[in-house]
């Protein structure tokens, strides 16, 4: 039987071939010369040859030695080869990260962050999808993503939520209606107007119609859109008004609409890190969720947006 050499003794091998003498190699290793000899020793023991030819000046390669040195090399390499990029790993430095998330708060958020952690850890691998809020989290609770960008869930059991920011509802019209002058609109106000409503299944839904039923107004909802991006035109083409979080704005045509502040009351909602309790992120999802909150410290309030010369507030 031959023992199969350890990494240390393939160490020592490549050391004194390397230098061709015993005491060279032994500093190199920070051992004393004695000790290197009997490693040499217990590795030619082991393998039952002999690696190097010794006399009183030289150490030669033998030619099982000179068999011996490129596996060795290569093993020793690939040893600390793998450690290194598994170091990489533990850094956050290499590795893959699949988010999902509502749309709006995907563009709001993520370009900036994974550009950010471009420049730290050009190796990682960034996947974003954009998803509705419900396919967001079956994803999340499944484990088919590191995370989601989604709003607060009224059920959390085995969720964790870590709030980034506050997304404004606010009122979304043409900017002939009579609404785009005025500089705030009453939620209660919009009874009196059709309403271009977004589909049950978006995060934007559900919020609007609380808000509706809270305080006691039927609304006249004819139109209906699964999509952020057919809003706008829906708008514009004089279907009706719509309430929509300001991040949601930057996925649709606001060429011809004006936003006006909505008022009694303010409606938000709080855009965050949804991940799974029972499991941890990986070093780079977490270097990922790290440049996220700091896009999100440094974000300011949406200006006002300015319509064809007039200040919608």
């Amino acid at each position: 039987m031959h023992r199969i050499p350890s990494l240390k003794q393939l160490e020592a091998f490549l050391a004194i071939e390397s230098t061709r003498n015993l005491t060279e190699a032994a500093n190199r290793l920070h051992v004393s010369q004695s000790a290197l000899s009997r490693t040499l020793q217990m590795i030619e023991d082991g393998m039952h040859v002999r690696l190097f030819d010794r006399s009183t000046r030289t150490v030669t390669l033998t030619r099982a030695g000179a068999t011996m040195l490129p596996i060795a090399k290569r093993l020793v390499g690939e040893f600390y080869e793998s450690f290194g990029r598994f170091g990489d790993y533990l850094g956050g430095r290499q590795g893959r990260v699949v988010v999902a998330g509502l749309p709006s708060a995907m563009v709001a958020l993520m370009p900036k962050a994974i550009r950010q952690l471009s420049l730290t850890s050009p190796e990682v691998e960034v996947k974003v999808m954009g998803l509705v809020e419900q396919h967001a989290l079956t994803a999340v609770r499944e484990g088919s993503v590191d995370f989601a960008l989604a709003t607060q869930p009224a059920s959390r059991a085995g969720l964790g939520f870590v709030r980034l920011v506050t997304d404004e509802y606010v009122l979304v019209c043409r900017h002939d209606h009579a609404f785009a002058g005025r500089r705030s609109v009453k939620w209660s106000d919009l009874e009196r107007h059709s309403f271009v409503a977004m589909a049950a299944l978006s995060s934007v839904r559900p919020i609007t119609d609380r808000v509706f039923v809270e305080l006691g107004i039927t609304m006249d909802i004819r139109y209906e859109a699964d999509n952020i991006a057919l809003m706008g035109p829906m708008i514009a083409s004089g279907l009706g008004v719509s309430a929509l979080p300001r991040f949601a704005l930057a996925l649709t045509d606001c060429s011809e609409l004006a936003v006006v502040r909505l008022i009694q009351p303010r409606v938000t909602r709080s855009v965050g890190i949804l991940q799974r309790t029972e499991t941890p992120l990986s070093p780079a999802a977490l270097r990922l969720v790290q440049e996220l909150k700091a896009v999100a410290r440094q974000m300011k309030p949406s200006p006002r947006p300015t319509v064809r010369g007039a200040v919608s507030d």
